[in-house]
């Protein structure tokens, strides 16, 4: 198929094809009598590997190096990142998780503080001190 048809049939650019070829994460394309590309179905599936990794946070050196695998190796290579993806969203999560703790009581302080008509935690100055200051 030639690069407008692999581009409609997955949806990429044919630019972004073109410079995935470039790039080495697609083989590349044999070319007709012509000069135009053509492209094996199997284009479609390591397009199909590439989207997927991108969707999932996989920098394009990480899907290249999986995508240059064959077989039993990429399935273990990809399962291994997979894994390695789980676990780096989990320590994002514990990371959001306390900043959002620590945001929700910063919120509760602000609010007490304002209810006591002050305009900072922990400040002495009363509501009407604090906007004449700013």
């Amino acid at each position: 198929m030639k690069i407008g048809e692999l581009a409609e049939r997955t949806g990429i650019p044919a630019s972004t094809i073109r410079y995935y070829e470039k790039e080495g994460l697609l083989p590349k394309a044999q070319r007709g009598a012509n000069g135009y590309r053509v492209y094996q179905d199997s284009a479609l599936e390591r397009l199909d590997l590439i989207q997927l990794g991108q969707n999932l946070g996989f920098s394009l050196d990480t899907i290249r190096s999986i995508a240059a695998l064959q077989g039993t190796a990429l399935k273990d290579a990809l399962l291994g990142q997979l894994e390695a993806r789980l676990d780096e969203i989990d320590r994002l999560r514990a990371i959001l998780d306390a900043q959002r703790s620590s945001v929700a009581e910063a919120k509760e302080r602000v609010l007490a503080a304002l209810a006591r008509g002050e305009c900072r935690v922990g400040a002495a100055w009363t509501t009407e001190e604090c906007f004449k200051k700013t």
